[in-house]
């Protein structure tokens, strides 16, 4: 990628974050990162891929919190489920 689009790369990952798009993340996580004509540039990007860092590792928090939920939920549905069994002989 050319330092021209380092200036775009930043901006879009930007609206990434703030949008919480979690699907433009995981697709600039996939992208090379651009040379960057300053230092602030690379301290900039730097901070971003931190920020988009901090966005998935919350969401993986939720998602495990939520499997959790259903694991416990499953196992009291299963212990408090009482089959019965109808033989005929």
């Amino acid at each position: 990628m050319e330092r021209r689009n380092s200036k775009k790369w930043i901006n879009d990952l930007k609206i990434a974050i703030v949008n919480n798009n979690l699907k433009m993340i995981e697709k600039y996580s996939n992208r090379s990162i651009p040379q960057f004509s300053s230092i602030e540039e690379a301290k900039e990007a730097l901070h971003l891929v931190n920020e988009a860092m901090g966005i998935l590792q919350n969401k993986k928090n939720e998602i495990g919190i939520k499997l959790n939920s259903l694991k416990q939920q499953q196992t009291y549905t299963l212990s408090n489920t009482n089959p019965t069994f109808s033989f005929q002989a």
